[in-house]
C-alpha cells in the first residue's frame, strides 16, 4: 500500500503588482517578489534546496529559452540549487507549486520554492497573440486576437443554450470580480463597473465584451513550501496544502481535466466541495468563472447562475470565488497566476487578505487550466488548503 504524502506546509509568498509594464524586463519582475517572499517567511535564500519556475512564454516572447529560471533566481541570491522551469500553459505556475509540493511530501528535501513569472507586452501585439496560440492545438485566430476568446465564446453560447443563461449573467459575474479587485492593490484592473457598462462595452467575440475578459498582463508571483519539520526549527506556521493535483486532457467523452482534477483533490485531502470556504479558480473570461464552478461540484450543472444572481460568490456570499480579483481583473500573466492563487488562499486562510478577508476561512481550493487539447483543457491544477 502507498504510503501518504508528508505535510506540506505554505511559509510565505507574495504577489506583485500585475499589470502592463512595457519597460520591466522579467528579472525586474521577479526580483522584488523573490526578495520580498525571502523576507516576509524569514528563510534565507540558501536555505531553500530546490526551486521551481513556472513561465510559459519566454522563449518566444523574451528569446530566453533555456536558462530563464537560473537567471530569474540569480536576481535574489538563489544560486547552486536544483532548478526547474514549468512550460505548462496557463497552469505553468500552479504546476510549479505541484513540483515543489511533491518534493516536500515525498520527502526528498525540507525547503522548496515556486516562483511563476510573465511578461506578455510586446511591441506587436500580434507576437502575444501567436505566442498564446502555441498552448493550443489549433492556428492563432485571423482577427489579431487570443484564438482562446474564440474557445471561450464557443463554450458560452452552448452553456447559454444548455442552461439558459444570459449575458447579464456574466456582466454580474464579470463585475463582481473588479469589486474584489478594487480591494487589492496588486491588481492590474481595479476601477469598479456595473454590469450594464460591462453589456454596452464593445463585443470581442459573441457574447462576450471586453468587461468579460481578461487582458495582457505582466508580473510575478512566489511561494515557499516546507516541511514541518523546517517550520518547527525555524518557528514558522502557516496553512497545509492538503491536496495538490495534475492531470493532462484527453479526446473523448466523459469528464473534463478540471472536473478530474477537482476529484482527486477531494479525495486527496479527504474534504468535499460543501467544505470549501473560498476559491480562486481560473477566468480567463467571465462564463469561464461559472464552468469552473460547476466543473468543480461547487454548484450543480447550471447551478452557478443562481449562486452569481444571488451574490453568493461575492464576499460577504455563502462561497466567495475570485476574491483577489481572479484573472479577468487582478490579471493573467501565465506563468504567475497560479501561483498568485496560492499566495491568495494562504492569505485569506491566515486571516491576513484585509478587507478582501472572508470571514471563518477554513478551506480554500485554487484551480487552474492550462492550453487547449481538443475540446478539453490540456492541463488542469487543483490544490487545496486547509487552515
Amino acid at each position: 500500500m502507498a504510503r501518504a504524502p508528508d505535510p506540506v506546509i505554505v511559509a510565505g509568498g507574495t504577489v506583485g503588482r500585475f499589470g502592463r509594464f512595457p519597460d520591466r524586463s522579467l528579472p525586474d519582475l521577479a526580483g522584488p517578489v523573490l526578495a520580498a517572499t525571502l523576507e516576509r517567511s524569514g528563510i534565507d535564500a540558501d536555505e531553500i534546496e530546490r526551486a521551481f519556475v513556472g513561465n510559459a512564454f519566454g522563449g518566444t516572447l523574451q528569446g530566453q529559452e533555456s536558462v530563464l529560471a537560473q537567471i530569474l533566481l540569480k536576481t535574489a541570491g538563489i544560486e547552486g540549487v536544483p532548478v526547474h522551469t514549468v512550460k505548462n500553459a496557463c497552469s505553468s505556475g500552479s504546476d510549479a507549486v505541484h513540483l515543489a509540493w511533491s518534493a516536500i511530501a515525498w520527502g526528498q528535501v525540507d525547503c522548496a520554492l515556486a516562483l511563476g513569472a510573465e511578461k506578455l507586452t510586446h511591441e506587436d501585439r500580434r507576437t502575444t497573440f501567436a505566442a498564446l496560440a502555441t498552448a493550443t492545438d489549433r492556428a492563432p485566430a485571423a482577427e489579431g486576437r487570443s484564438v482562446f476568446m474564440d474557445v471561450n465564446a464557443e463554450r458560452t453560447r452552448r452553456y447559454m443554450a444548455a442552461h439558459g443563461a444570459t449575458a447579464r449573467h456574466f456582466a454580474l459575474c464579470a463585475a463582481k470580480n473588479r469589486a474584489h479587485a478594487a480591494l487589492n492593490p496588486r491588481a492590474a484592473v481595479r476601477a469598479p463597473i456595473e454590469a450594464e457598462a460591462i453589456l454596452a462595452d464593445k463585443v470581442v467575440v459573441e457574447p462576450l465584451t471586453r468587461s468579460m475578459c481578461g487582458g495582457i498582463a505582466d508580473g510575478a508571483a512566489a511561494v515557499l513550501l516546507v516541511s514541518p519539520a523546517f517550520a518547527r526549527r525555524k518557528g514558522l506556521s502557516g496553512p497545509r496544502i492538503a491536496a495538490s493535483a495534475v492531470v493532462s486532457g484527453r479526446s473523448g467523452d466523459g469528464p473534463n481535466a478540471t472536473a478530474r482534477a477537482g476529484a482527486l483533490a477531494y479525495e486527496q485531502a479527504g474534504l468535499g466541495p460543501s467544505e470549501v470556504s473560498v476559491a480562486e479558480v481560473h477566468d480567463p473570461t467571465a462564463p469561464q468563472e461559472m464552468f469552473d464552478v460547476e466543473d468543480l461540484g461547487l454548484a450543480e450543472r447550471g447551478g452557478a447562475i443562481a449562486l452569481v444572481e444571488a451574490g453568493e460568490t461575492s464576499l460577504g456570499g455563502r462561497l466567495p470565488i475570485n476574491t483577489s480579483g481572479g484573472l479577468t481583473s487582478r490579471g493573467h500573466p501565465v506563468g504567475a497566476t497560479g501561483v498568485a492563487q496560492i499566495v491568495e488562499i494562504a492569505e485569506q486562510l491566515t486571516g491576513r487578505a484585509g478587507p478582501r478577508q472572508v470571514d471563518g476561512a477554513q478551506v480554500g481550493l485554487a484551480q487552474m487550466a492550462g492550453g487547449l487539447f481538443g475540446s478539453d483543457s490540456a492541463v488542469a491544477t487543483v490544490h487545496i488548503l486547509v487552515r
